[in-house]
């Protein structure tokens, strides 16, 4: 095997083993979180694992407020979560 590919696979092992921690920490801590928090986090998680199922709108205001609105079903299409 060439170095490129030991370096990918490596690459490839640490992408998947900080997703797997990532997906147990948040597995233990949602249900500690205000129900309201718990729909933001799910609907960002949906964006990420589907994101041309979601519809993404961010806004940063010049004090550094930021507002991420997320709409489940594509451009054009309801639920807003």
């Amino acid at each position: 095997m060439s170095q490129p590919d030991e370096s990918h696979f490596m690459a490839s092992f640490i992408q998947e083993e900080i997703t797997d921690l990532l997906a147990q920490t948040v597995a233990n801590i949602l249900p500690h979180l205000p129900p309201i928090t718990r729909l933001r986090l799910l609907a960002f998680m949906h964006l990420l694992e589907d994101p041309a199922m979601m519809k993404a709108d961010l806004n940063v205001e010049p004090s550094g407020y930021l507002r991420l609105t997320l709409a489940a079903g594509g451009p054009g299409k309801g639920q807003q979560h």
